[in-house]
């Protein structure tokens, strides 16, 4: 008979396998996986406490596997224990309490979710019989029978009554927890005998769950929610919030679903798991994750290393033929997404676009967006190669490292992301860890694999579940050289479990135990800690998610200009605590608008202590200490932190700017810099030019300061300040008026000619030596241009046009003229993508969705 230890441990399983990747709120806390990380941070660390504390009383002694990989593991966690505390101690100090609070946070999820998980999965696997024999008929009916019931949810859901503090009305609903109920209820029966292949068809089950309603997502069949979840475009997103959650999800899942199907021998039994590999397949493709779509051919591929499944697939080659002849069609013949967006391309579509990496021109943003990453990720590292940036720090410390490449690289400017990871396995450890850290990493796995080569050879060579999970884990690895899911909780739980349950059976099978006889009191004192360190764990994963629903409240209400109900429910989030960035922020912008700058500086300032790498937090608080507070020295140190972090800010670059710029003496090299560079960055803001030469005027640098105040006159000719400032230059340095002046006044000669509608020879005349005299005046382009296609002079009209068009694209009356002028020279296609391109500019204007009506382009 089970114990009672035994029992709690089999429901926290349940809670981790089944209901962490299926519960997902949508208005609850702004992170949607915040309930699966708390749920899947407690569930694990209890699970393992509990293991450990009926263990700690058999009589034979606490009786450990013995895994192979666990002298690497313990050198890469030695590593990166390391590589924090060389970052905390060598780091400048203002960022030790950001690499205490996001060193922790990471360094949890690795010891709870990674390795907690693994060794918990080692332990259970060693201790289980190995069978792999399920009633799949009962698997089968509850998850079509719970999976119906969802269906109903949209009709039969209780109005939330509530307003966004009332937490329980935004979590509870009656049917939805009667369904849940049911849902626990099955799980637990099926799973009674609390064996690894209770667990791994639980996975299995709410892989197919998950995935059957990601594909209905996929064709825009709604049938949870009242409204359509389309967060990232035409990709399904289905319980796990993020399409590269779930596919990687799915690619740990597929192999062993295709083992066990390759096993089976029942027709029946072989259909089920059949189907199921499908449906995981299908969904796959509709998350169009194209690493994922490689882990999941190396994982599924994987399988014929291991002779006894070759032998099998020798011996009785049709099924499997079929089932991978459906799986191939499937790929080739899916789909775009039904789902309105306008980005819906299908798998062949989705894999031709890589053609674009080749063509730096276009600027293929999903791969040169994870260049700009991986190269902060290498810079990180090979700053201090040995240990790297530090264990846990990659978030805090990138920012940073990406400001550097912006400011260096224009090429680089439409990439800017945040980044959680470095979106690649080797240099995510590497830039953390560094050598130290990824050479454990690496011989971590090639232990593993090694072992496991060696294994297949004997009984576990035949073990579907064993050799599915073998190869899922070369196919996580394989996703997350260009994914991040294995630093998510819900996918990254299931790949380290499958390693451990690999592990673990490799210790039943041969390579032993470790067993601890010493004093029972002892090894009861042992678990007793683990307990306490769960329970620990817990109460914090309690703290977490109260902070969060509290932040989205107040959230809410900050938004609704609830400052008052804003104000009390983020001070209850920062209450709970520990801290987090984005509730301390969003506590500080509201204490900001109601005036209390003092508490707004306050908040900010422990927004930093949480992780210190957001730009937009350093200018908050240069704004606050420089006009509220009588602290420019400090305003000036965090706007030059808002610039390096983040040159693309034009709010950054211009109060940093006029900083310098009030001690010229000591700071206008620095103020040139910026001006110079934010210049360049933003080539067509007049004001910026403006300012420049205003700087270049103060160095005296006449001839350059010129040129500035006459591009922003080109660029704006009604900026008199401008025009003032160049008038005044020229006088300063005895030189002749600019010719733009002069220009400048025939403009205005112009305009008051084409107000009167006089068209005349003159006034054409005269917009001709406007073109000829400026022709970086986009508006002297476009008038002269517009004149004459007025006459009928197309041919003449449409280079001015164009040119106008190339100086000012965002201006939708240069698009419409020179579509115009497309029009009449029968240039129908280019014509409609100038029509095209000024509803960017004004998506409502009547002239252009008129002319594209009439081409048949519209209804």
């Amino acid at each position: 008979m089970r114990d009672a230890t035994s029992e709690v441990r089999r429901w926290l399983l349940v809670v981790c396998f089944f209901v962490c990747p299926l519960l997902f709120f949508t208005n609850l806390t702004r992170n949607p996986y915040v309930t699966q990380i708390t749920l899947m941070h407690g569930g694990i660390a209890f699970a393992l406490a509990l293991w450990a504390w009926s263990a700690s009383g058999r009589e034979g002694g606490w009786r450990l596997p013995r895994l192979p990989v666990a002298l690497p593991l313990a050198l890469f966690l030695s590593a990166w224990g390391a590589s924090w505390l060389r970052a905390y101690l060598t780091d400048q100090p203002f960022f030790r309490p950001a690499i205490v609070s996001q060193g922790a946070t990471n360094t949890l999820f690795l010891l709870v979710v990674c390795v907690a998980a693994f060794l918990l999965s080692a332990a259970l696997a060693a201790e289980d019989d190995g069978g792999a024999d399920v009633p799949l008929g009962a698997w089968g009916a509850f998850a079509l029978a719970w999976g119906l019931l969802w269906c109903a949810f949209p009709q039969a859901r209780a109005p939330v009554l509530g307003g966004p503090t009332d937490l329980w009305a935004l979590a509870w609903d009656p049917y939805g927890a009667f369904v849940w109920a049911l849902g626990l209820a099955g799980a637990l029966w099926l799973t009674r005998r609390g064996r690894q292949a209770d667990f791994l068809h639980l996975a299995l089950c709410a892989g197919f769950l998950a995935s059957a309603y990601g594909v209905l997502q996929y064709f825009n069949m709604e049938v949870v929610w009242p409204y359509t979840l389309n967060p990232y475009g035409g990709r399904a997103v289905s319980t796990f919030g993020n399409p590269n959650f779930l596919s990687t999800f799915n690619v740990a899942l597929m192999p062993i679903a295709l083992a066990l199907f390759v096993r089976e021998k029942s027709a029946p039994r072989r259909a089920v798991y059949g189907a199921l590999f499908l449906t995981l397949e299908a969904a796959l493709l509709a998350t169009l994750t194209r690493s994922s779509w490689g882990g999941a051919l190396v994982s599924t591929s994987a399988l014929l290393l291991f002779p006894r499944l070759r032998a099998r697939l020798k011996a009785e080659p049709r099924p499997a033929g079929l089932l991978i002849g459906a799986a191939v069609l499937l790929a080739l013949l899916w789909p775009s997404s039904s789902m309105a967006t306008a980005y819906t391309p299908t798998v062949i579509g989705r894999l031709t676009e890589v053609e674009n990496v080749l063509k730096p021109s276009a600027a293929y943003s999903p791969f040169y967006q994870r260049v700009l990453i991986w190269t902060s990720a290498w810079l990180m590292g090979s700053g201090v190669p040995l240990l790297g940036k530090g264990g846990g720090l990659f978030e805090l410390f990138y920012p940073f490292y990406q400001g550097f490449l912006l400011h260096h690289y224009l090429f680089f400017h439409t990439m800017r992301t945040h980044a959680n990871n470095a979106h690649d396995e080797i240099l995510e450890n590497f830039s953390q860890a560094g050598l130290l850290g990824l050479g454990a990493y690496v011989a971590l796995w090639a232990a593993f694999f090694e072992s496991a080569r060696r294994w297949a050879k004997g009984r576990l060579g035949e073990d579907p579940l064993w050799t599915g999970a073998v190869a899922a884990c070369a196919g996580v690895l394989v996703d997350n050289l260009m994914n991040v899911s294995l630093h998510f909780a819900v996918p990254a739980f299931l790949a380290w479990w499958l390693a451990g349950y690999a592990m673990g059976r490799g210790a039943r099978e041969g390579a032993g135990f470790w067993t601890w006889k010493g004093r029972p009191v002892l090894r009861r004192a042992a678990a007793a800690l683990l307990l306490a360190a769960a329970a620990g764990v817990g109460w914090l994963q309690v703290r977490v998610w109260a902070r969060e629903a509290w932040y989205f409240a107040g959230f809410k209400l900050s938004r609704r200009g609830d400052l008052p109900g804003a104000q009390a429910a983020l001070e209850r989030s920062r209450a709970w605590g520990p801290r987090e960035v984005n509730a301390l922020y969003e506590l500080g912008n509201v204490y900001a608008r109601e005036g209390r700058a003092s508490a707004a500086a306050g908040a900010y300032r422990e927004a930093l202590d949480a992780n210190a790498g957001y730009d937009e937090i350093y200018y908050n608080l240069a704004t606050l200490y420089g006009s509220k507070l009588a602290r420019p020295d400090l305003a000036f140190r965090f706007y030059e932190t808002a610039w390096a972090i983040n040159p693309l800010s034009l709010n950054v670059a211009n109060a940093l700017s006029a900083y310098c710029l009030q001690d010229p003496a000591h700071r206008l090299d620095e103020a040139l810099d910026v001006l110079r560079e934010t210049a360049r960055n933003f080539p067509g803001n007049p004001n910026v030019w403006n300012n420049l030469g205003y700087a270049l005027a103060l160095d005296k640098r006449w001839a350059e300061s010129e040129q500035a105040f006459t591009r922003a006159l080109e660029i704006a000719p009604g900026l008199d300040q401008a025009a003032r400032n160049l008038a005044g230059v020229s006088a300063r340095a005895h030189r002749p008026p600019a010719p733009i002046l002069k220009v400048l006044g025939d403009l205005r000669a112009l305009d008051a000619a084409i107000s009167r509608r006089d068209g005349s020879d003159k006034t054409l005349a005269l917009a001709a030596s406007i073109a000829a005299r400026e022709p970086d005046l986009a508006k002297g382009r476009f008038l002269y241009g517009s004149l004459l296609l007025a006459r009928g002079r197309t041919s003449e009209a449409i280079p001015e046009l164009e040119a106008a068009a190339r100086l000012e694209p965002s201006r939708a009356a240069s698009r419409l003229n020179l579509g115009n002028a497309y029009l009449s020279a029968g240039r129908v296609k280019e014509a409609a993508a100038q029509f095209r391109e000024a509803l960017k500019d004004d998506p409502g204007d009547p002239t252009a969705l008129q002319r594209l009506k009439e081409l048949g382009l519209l209804k």
